[in-house]
């Protein structure tokens, strides 16, 4: 009896200890890559850009150190959610499992009796589930922190490809260079964090000026909301889907979009832009 739960408890410690990564393996390797780009990362790129004889090979020099220099923060940024998404994930579970295991073989090995045997393995289960709690809400921070650094990037992405697309007067190296450290920056959890304390704090002062209206009644019936609920319920009660439809996509482009209709409609704060919807929506 003694035996099969110490097999058991063995097993199961081996099996937290590995964890799918989710990730697979690179046809490439990495450091061989990165040490490729190097020289894109040398003080001397400015002189180099600086001393291209034309506007063109100025900005075929530019575009080449932006592309590489983007290139390896990928890499980089890749490995970097590769670590904090599978090893430590398996560490963190793993470790603790196999701690709370090994202590239970110990006083399973140290008793006899059917009931304390049971005991033992209850009190491990238990921990193991602590333990598997703990790292689920560890695995759902990190992934809203991920998908932060990736909206992140994006944003400052966009920015760098439509200065690619400018000649080098408008969009010089040294501009470029702003926005690549931008961009490692946005893949970073400071970064990540810091956006979402924005936000956040972006939709508390909306929530505290839909609250002050709702305390203060301060509701203001006028023109412009009288024709968009009249076009979200041409009679009155029912929605049009179509409008509606329409409606929340002006709100959302207008940054709008953590707001009742009803409430749009209505709260006194949003009556110019309730003047600019019903212009913008040609009704």
């Amino acid at each position: 009896m003694d035996n099969r739960i110490f097999q058991l408890l063995t097993v199961l410690a081996i099996s937290g200890c590995s964890s799918m990564s989710g990730i697979p393996d690179r046809t490439t390797d990495v450091e061989t890559e990165l040490a490729s780009l190097k020289s894109y990362f040398d003080p001397t790129v400015v002189t180099n850009y600086q001393s291209k004889p034309s506007d063109t090979e100025k900005k075929g020099y530019r575009d080449e150190v932006i592309s590489a220099r983007l290139r390896a923060i990928d890499l980089n940024f890749n490995e970097f959610v590769k670590d904090i998404s599978s090893e430590q994930k398996g560490l963190n579970i793993g470790s603790d499992s196999t701690v709370l295991l090994l202590g239970a073989a110990g006083a399973v090995s140290t008793v006899s009796s059917t009931q304390a045997i049971l005991s033992a393995t209850s009190a491990t289960v238990t921990g193991v589930k602590a333990s598997i709690d703990k790292n689920a809400y560890y695995d759902t921070t990190l992934t809203a922190l991920v998908s932060q650094m990736q909206a992140n990037r994006q944003k400052v992405l966009v920015n760098i490809y439509l200065g690619m697309e400018m000649d080098i007067k408008e969009y010089s190296l040294m501009r470029a260079l702003v926005d690549i450290e931008n961009y490692f920056q946005a893949g970073t959890i400071i970064g990540a964090v810091n956006e979402i304390n924005k936000e956040a704090g972006k939709q508390k002062s909306e929530a505290d000026n839909e609250l002050s209206d709702i305390v203060k009644g301060k509701y203001k019936k006028d023109k412009a909301g009288d024709t968009l609920r009249s076009f979200w319920k041409p009679d009155g009660k029912t929605v049009d889907s179509t409008n509606e439809a329409q409606l929340k996509s002006w709100m959302s482009s207008n940054g709008i979009d953590n707001t009742s209709i009803t409430m749009f409609l209505r709260a006194e704060h949003f009556s110019d832009a309730r003047v600019k919807a019903v212009a913008d929506l040609g009704i």
